[in-house]
């Protein structure tokens, strides 16, 4: 397997909900200037696993987590959860542009939450290098003061993806960001998370198998909240090494 720089290392990370146990023992890295595709059924853990990356599973009664998850060789677990969500952003299923900001404050709406003060010049910078970023500029410029919720279900998605990146994250979460989507506005999203990933490494989940074959460099195959598989998309999609792999592949389940 041929990769480079690995930005984030899961090490024998568990979580339980109460008396379930949820994810068992994950081991696996992430790398720089790489998509990962995290692939399984529905309720394999998938969303569970990007979640914990940014600390968002905090959130939920009676969680429970052992185990590492290194940034960069700091444990996340262990960081301060405001830190953590600034250095690995987070993108859900459905786009959730904040309704009563516009486009320009969706972008900074991130500086505003964490108390970041910032001048003008350094405001405009941001939207304009987070939306060209997003491949979104062009179509909003000329009305950065509209409410984000004015724009189609795609272009309020490319809005989410410049929110996050305006806080220059290390990592970017995508979770199922195609799902709600038409076909059009699919496709672009597709063809932006392959440009992004020479500037922010990508944890993609998705339930499309042809989108994580599309554009993905490593894909994880996740079964009960087991890591079964892991390695190049391309070996992955050709050579899987475990039959419960193939079967999912060729849509046996899931």
């Amino acid at each position: 397997m041929t990769v480079n720089t690995s930005v984030l290392d899961v090490q024998g990370f568990n979580l339980h909900i109460n008396e379930h146990h949820i994810l068992k023992d994950i081991n696996l890295s992430f790398y720089r200037k790489k998509v990962t595709a995290i692939m399984g059924p529905s309720g394999c853990g998938k969303s569970t696993l990007v979640r914990s990356m940014n600390r968002l599973n905090d959130l939920i009664s009676g969680v429970r987590m052992d185990g590492g998850m290194y940034l960069y060789k700091k444990n996340l677990l262990e960081m301060n959860p405001i830190l953590v969500r600034r250095k690995v952003g987070m993108v859900f299923q459905r786009p959730n542009p904040f309704p009563t900001m516009s486009i320009y404050d969706n972008v900074l709406s991130g500086y505003y939450l964490n108390g970041i003060k910032l001048t003008k010049a350094e405001k405009e910078e941001i939207v304009v290098d987070s939306l060209e970023k997003a491949a979104l500029w062009d179509e909003v410029k000329n009305g950065l003061h509209r409410k984000g919720t004015f724009l189609s279900g795609g272009q309020q998605q490319r809005l989410c993806i410049a929110r996050a990146l305006a806080m220059k994250p290390k990592i970017l979460l995508l979770d199922e960001p195609t799902s709600a989507l038409d076909p059009k506005a699919t496709t672009r999203i597709e063809e932006l998370i392959i440009e992004l990933k020479s500037k922010v490494t990508i944890i993609m989940v998705t339930h499309n198998i042809g989108q994580a074959s599309r554009i993905s460099d490593m894909t994880a195959f996740l079964y009960l909240g087991e890591l079964i598989e892991y390695d190049c998309t391309d070996t992955i999609f050709t050579t899987p090494k475990h039959t419960r792999t193939e079967e999912y592949l060729t849509r046996k389940f899931g």
